[in-house]
């Protein structure tokens, strides 16, 4: 994962966010397609690097944890069955196996989709980030034999990864649908890779932009 400053961040989901506004902008050349663009905002659980974490003395990896995620997404109609979606989200800040320790995750992404008679497939990319923060100060904690003093964050640290996103969606209703995706972390290097997976449910509520 990669350190990057807080303005950098900052740079980024501006720049998601911006791009996002500016494409109903171009919903007039949309209507020709016959597909009405759509805002939609969506609540579901991440399950994060699904077996890369350690999580028992034995040696037991971590298959799903609760992390519940917000995301707010823009589908632009390029045709009546494709469209290009920017999505912006974010988890609940929550605290880790160290109580002391609170960290949260915010995305980017540019999706593409397209309608299918059953399922939408989903495919895009973009960034993953994760801010960790802390009281400062240091802590005791256990190495094996005795205790030994760490620090504790104070400011907050961002990392940041490039993330490829696969996924399915399917229509419940005219305003409720359902989505199973996947993020790929590092997915041009093997020994690096990890993936994330997540459920959500998403509220449309059409063209309102």
């Amino acid at each position: 994962m990669n350190k990057i400053k807080y303005p950098t961040l900052r740079l980024c989901i501006v720049t998601l966010i911006v791009a996002t506004l500016s494409l109903p902008g171009m919903s007039a050349s949309s209507s020709s397609t016959g597909a009405t663009n759509d805002f939609s905002a969506s609540l579901g659980n991440l399950c994060e690097y699904v077996g890369q974490i350690q999580t028992d003395d034995k040696g037991g990896k971590n298959l799903c944890s609760f992390l519940p995620v917000l995301s707010l997404n823009y589908a632009y109609f390029t045709t009546p069955n494709f469209a290009i979606v920017p999505q912006v989200g974010a988890s609940l800040p929550k605290s880790g196996r160290d109580e002391n320790i609170k960290r949260m995750t915010m995305y980017t992404l540019i999706n593409a989709r397209y309608k299918t008679t059953y399922v939408n497939l989903i495919g895009g990319a973009g960034l993953y980030f994760t801010r960790i923060w802390g009281p400062g100060g240091e802590e005791a904690l256990n190495n094996g034999n005795s205790t030994d003093s760490f620090p504790l964050p104070k400011d907050p640290v961002y990392t940041r990864n490039f993330i490829v996103n696969l996924g399915l969606s399917t229509d419940l209703s005219e305003e409720v649908s359902a989505e199973v995706y996947t993020y790929i972390f590092n997915a041009v290097k093997k020994e690096d890779r990890a993936l994330s997976v997540g459920l959500s449910l998403s509220y449309h509520f059409g063209e309102i932009l």
